[in-house]
């Protein structure tokens, strides 16, 4: 008898040892409170997901032990990520409304199908036409208006790496709660190429490899892997054929290139991109992103090419012919062989800048080494992209002539 009323125990034990793991330990697992393991950078996020948890009974509440059940209502789940500033930032899945801030930001997201995702813009924004009905939240994302976005209650907001220079407004986002991803669509880093071999200069990321890396990043927040495959697809091949007309130049017929930004006169850009379109950066020895040089120096190398970046909102040619005759009336150029020469064009920024990245790249490696491009046409390419990712063409000047 003795023996029978302890075994009894043990086996009363064993059940609500078992009972206690069902209902305790294995909610806890399912509620994702643990936080020992967070990734800090989860390209490919691991949806956890989070049952309700019924609040504990006061002393008034009749107590009742339900059913023991497990029934998951609705999938979330968080994804802690650094961003381009190498910011922490944790977001909520699944992103539904997005605050896009910067113009090469909001075609990225247009293209791979978030247009209607999108509430908030700046006035910069402005590419596809169809962006211009989201309400704007400000000039650019460095002055935008913090009130009225914090209002609008987006899931994320998307910026480029001029909102942290502006501390004030940046911070206050952060406190409202609101996860803030810092990220330039092209990339800043200075580099020297002029010492590059052949090979090292082929096999070195373009622009258009950025973007395309990119875009796979931001998947890891937003999904749509399908339309960012699509757009790859669509868009190496053209880099690729850049790539390899440039390989067969030599090297004594590289073309010297001074490239400004218009608004700045003599504020240049060191970047590898002109040396992957045939030419040689005048700056390339400037240990900064965006030097400014005198026109002493730029009269010095001479420059064959000259290329100034502009924006233009409207995409008017009456934009790009003014920017030009600013340079071709500067007295100090006079003698330069770009000048001499007619050989100084026009960019607009958006032509050089995200998605759109493969047109301002044909148009630069048509206008440095015009005998390797005679059959390509990059505004019949910007029309093609228009009609695929946005089905519509679009009017308007992105370079010139």
């Amino acid at each position: 008898m003795k023996k029978t009323t302890t075994t009894f125990i043990v086996i009363i034990f064993i059940v609500a040892l078992l009972l206690s793991a069902s209902t305790g330990v294995y909610l806890h697992y399912f509620s994702g409170k643990s936080s020992e393991h967070t990734p800090v950078i989860a390209p490919t996020p691991t949806l956890t997901p989070i049952l309700p948890v019924s609040p504990s009974p006061t002393n008034s509440d009749p107590v009742v032990t339900p059913t023991p059940t497990v029934k998951i209502e609705e999938v979330s789940a968080t994804i802690t990520v650094r961003d381009g500033a190498g910011y922490t930032v944790t977001i909520s899945l699944p992103v539904k409304s997005i605050a896009a801030l910067d113009g090469g930001i909001v075609e990225i997201l247009c293209v791979i199908g978030l247009r209607d995702s999108i509430i908030a813009r700046c006035d910069s924004c402005t590419m596809p036409p169809s962006i211009l009905t989201v309400t704007s939240v400000g000039l650019n994302d460095y002055e935008p208006n913090v009130e009225a976005l914090i209002a609008l209650k987006p899931d994320i907001i998307f910026a480029d790496s001029m909102l942290p220079y502006n501390e004030a407004s940046y911070q206050q986002l952060k406190n409202a709660g609101i996860p803030v991803y810092i990220v330039d669509t092209t990339n800043p880093e200075p580099v020297n190429p002029s010492k590059m071999t052949k090979d090292e200069l082929y096999n070195s990321p373009t622009p258009i490899d950025f973007v395309c890396d990119l875009m796979q990043n931001f998947t890891a927040i937003v999904g749509h892997h399908e339309q960012v495959t699509a757009y790859v697809n669509w868009i190496q091949p053209y880099n690729q054929l850049v790539k390899d007309r440039i390989y067969t130049l030599p090297s004594d017929k590289q073309a010297k290139v001074f490239l400004e930004w218009c608004n700045y006169p003599y504020q240049t850009f060191v970047t590898q991109s002109i040396y992957q379109a045939g030419g040689v950066n005048i700056a390339e020895n400037q240990t900064i992103y965006s030097p400014l040089l005198s026109p002493e120096f730029v009269v010095e190398q001479n420059p064959a090419v000259i290329i100034e970046y502009i924006l233009s909102p409207t995409h008017s040619v009456d934009d790009f012919v003014a920017a030009k005759n600013v340079v071709l009336s500067r007295s100090v150029l006079q003698n330069v062989d770009a000048v001499k020469n007619g050989r100084v064009y026009i960019i607009d920024w958006a032509a050089r800048d995200g998605v759109r990245s493969i047109v301002g790249y044909l148009y630069w490696a048509k206008w440095i080494q015009p005998d390797f491009f005679v059959d390509i046409d990059p505004a019949t390419i910007n029309q093609e992209f228009n009609q695929k990712f946005y089905g519509t063409t679009i009017d308007g000047t992105f370079g010139y002539p």
